[in-house]
């Protein structure tokens, strides 16, 4: 079971371990379009990690397919 704490925009998910508390799982990153710079932040989309969306999810700016886009740390989540 995955428990989300804080706000969509600084979203950790935690693991709950029996008598260990809760361990850092992952933190939402932000991806960029290689072709138009476009940036997905999932704290705009509802949350859905990019890794979350389809096979066929296509660049909302220039229709490039989702392989164009890179992890970026330029944009850090706010």
């Amino acid at each position: 079971m995955w428990l989300y704490r804080g706000n969509i925009q600084k979203t950790v998910a935690m693991m709950p371990m029996a008598g260990f508390g809760a361990i850092k799982a992952f933190e939402p990153q932000r991806w960029i379009c290689s072709c138009s710079k476009y940036v997905y932040d999932p704290a705009k989309m509802d949350g859905i990690a990019f890794e979350e969306l389809g096979k066929k999810w296509k660049c909302p700016s220039c229709g490039a397919k989702k392989k164009a886009f890179n992890k970026t740390n330029k944009y850090p989540l706010s």
